[in-house]
């Protein structure tokens, strides 16, 4: 395995949230989703370039909810309730940005780059190359983001021990599928342990963010939830 250069490498942790997990059994409850937070609580300990988190934040009548338009899910991880945050015990002082997703009721958003277009030049401004990613469900929303970052040239590797899986054959959504499919377009399926063992600090990752850089990824992430409420407001 190649090395892992931090001062070049982001994480991203995908929608590590109490309506993915047995915390909200009425919701959206995937298989381990509790159990892999020590896992991501181990990678959020390193010295990344950039530490970045993508959240679910649907509006109660979202188009992917049974009875809705795709009828796919039970409802889950609505905005401003307990579904919608985060796992506790998972370290999100860590996270440097938080990207919310799927807020539109008629635009679905598996991949934090489907809602914000911008997140990928955020990460090329930072220098980013290479990013790790782990979270809530292994073959939907991680893989969706992995398979974008990739197809963008990033280097990726997807993180199995601290992510969690789950099919949903109404959507087509298979988690041996996700996977064939990932290593094909270069995708790099590791655990915790070898990215730890593969992990190079100390070249380069900045102490601390800047006040212009925090702001800039900021107006990064505001700009993308901009064009979404635009494209939900009616023409006047």
């Amino acid at each position: 395995m190649e090395p892992i250069r931090l001062g070049e490498s982001s994480l991203l942790v995908v929608d590590v949230q109490q309506g993915f997990t047995t915390l909200c059994p009425r919701e959206l409850p995937v298989p381990g989703g509790l159990e892999i937070v020590p896992r991501i609580n181990e990678l959020l300990d390193q010295p990344w370039r950039c530490i970045d988190a993508s959240q679910d934040w649907h509006p109660a009548e979202h188009c992917s909810f049974l009875g809705r338009r795709d009828n796919l899910y039970p409802q889950h991880c609505v905005m401003g309730t307990p579904g919608a945050e985060f796992v506790p015990g998972l370290r999100t002082g860590r996270f440097q940005t938080i990207w919310r997703k799927g807020f539109h009721q008629d635009f679905d958003a598996y991949a934090v780059t489907a809602q914000h277009p911008r997140f990928m030049a955020a990460l090329r401004a930072d220098a980013i190359t290479t990013v790790v990613v782990c979270g809530i469900a292994t073959n939907i929303c991680c893989f969706h983001a992995a398979r974008d970052l990739r197809r963008a040239g990033f280097r990726v590797l997807l993180v199995e021990d601290a992510s969690a899986g789950i099919d949903v054959p109404a959507a087509g959504l298979f988690q041996d599928r996700a996977k064939a499919e990932g290593r094909q377009l270069g995708i790099e399926y590791v655990t915790t342990a070898m990215v730890l063992a593969a992990a190079i600090p100390g070249e380069g990752p900045r102490p601390s963010e800047t006040e212009a850089e925090r702001l800039r990824r900021e107006v990064a992430r505001l700009r993308g939830e901009l064009d979404a409420l635009r494209r939900a407001l009616p023409d006047i």
